[in-house]
Formats: C-alpha cells, sequence, structure tokens
C-alpha cells in the first residue's frame, strides 16, 4: 500500500524546517564576514590618510624645527 501524500508531507517537514535554519545562518554568517572586511579595508584607507596628513606636516613644518 502507498504511502500517503500527507504523511510523506508531516515527515519531511523537519528536515526542510533545518534546511531553511542552515541557509539563514549561512547567509547571515557571510554578510557578518562581508561587514567585517569592509571595515578592515576602510581602516585601512583612514590609516593611509592620516600617515599621508602627518607626513606633509612633517615636510611643512621641517623635521628640525624649533
Amino acid at each position: 500500500m502507498p504511502t500517503p501524500i500527507c504523511v510523506l508531507n508531516v515527515g519531511s517537514t523537519p528536515a526542510a524546517a533545518m534546511g531553511m535554519v542552515y541557509q539563514a545562518m549561512s547567509q547571515s554568517t557571510s554578510i557578518a564576514m562581508q561587514n567585517a572586511v569592509a571595515n578592515q579595508q576602510r581602516g585601512q584607507v583612514i590609516t593611509a590618510a592620516a600617515v599621508t596628513q602627518v607626513l606633509v606636516l612633517i615636510n611643512k613644518l621641517g623635521a628640525n624645527s624649533k
């Protein structure tokens, strides 16, 4: 006797729910990683700009300024 469709649907529901949970979790983890990389890149840009400004000031004032 074949298994009724409703029994198959009920039996596969927990697996489908866990699949959706895993997909949502992997997506949120990947977004968090993308944000971390973007923040690191912005930090490097700010650091480079700060170093450039310090070097400009050193050149403007001279190394032996009193």
